[in-house]
């Protein structure tokens, strides 16, 4: 996607909207800010604590998602992640409605429990989804079973929801649509972008968020609306 042009920022993904979330707050921040992107994490074990919404509030936000078509992703984390890979039928149906699929390799206890070939040929067989790969350096393994793959994107995420910031960040790896998470959050979000900016230069991109748009552990909505704000203005630059 390199060119000579600057950055461009396809979305900028706010993760971690749970059921004390009014799903209607989502949809009226989509409507102003219209390249947020929604990413629900999806972990059965956890489903109604703080970050992990429910089965019900997931399929309501995907019917009211669906309606408004707005920019959706599941994070599948932990045994949701392995149900992917070995297609439980209940992980499958609870996908229906996003748009991309986030495979959270670097959260849980998945190490060793899956296998690569596996993993890329259920993306494969799913082409109408995107799927984004948690990409960390332990992972470059899965980027030659992935050359062939149209429909996948990395994201560089070593903090993988600690809310760490990279003391640097990666350019985008030829051949592959990357995206960019970890530590960000209204406090920094201009100085990162900029710094990503110039790393991706040419190239097409997007960022993520999840713990630096909480507070306390609660989703906080002026903080996501504070992100919003910055990036929109950061994309009219």
């Amino acid at each position: 996607m390199a060119g000579g042009s600057p950055m461009k920022l396809q979305y900028c993904s706010i993760t971690g909207a749970d059921d004390a979330v009014n799903i209607t707050d989502l949809l009226d921040i989509a409507a102003q800010y219209p390249f947020v992107e929604w990413a629900i994490l999806l972990l059965p074990a956890k489903a109604g604590t703080p970050r992990f919404p429910t089965r019900g509030w997931i399929d309501r936000f995907a019917k009211a998602a669906a309606e408004k078509n707005l920019n959706t992703a599941m994070h599948l984390c932990d045994e949701a992640l392995l149900g992917f890979v070995a297609g439980d039928a209940d992980t499958l149906a609870a996908m229906q409605g996003f748009k991309r699929i986030q495979l959270n390799l670097k959260f849980g206890d998945v190490e060793g429990k899956y296998s690569e070939t596996d993993l890329v040929a259920r993306v494969q067989s799913m082409p109408e989804k995107q799927f984004i790969i948690q990409y960390g350096k332990d992972k470059q393994s899965l980027l030659p079973l992935l050359k062939d793959t149209p429909n996948h994107a990395v994201l560089f995420d070593e903090s993988a929801g600690r809310g760490i910031n990279p003391d640097t960040w990666d350019a985008p790896l030829a051949g592959h649509f990357c995206g960019y998470a970890g530590g960000l959050n209204p406090d920094n979000l201009t100085r990162n972008l900029e710094t990503i900016a110039k790393v991706a230069d040419g190239h097409t991109t997007w960022i993520d968020m999840e713990t630096g748009v909480r507070t306390n552990d609660v989703f906080d909505l002026e903080k996501v609306k504070s992100v919003l704000a910055t990036t929109a203005a950061f994309m009219q630059r």
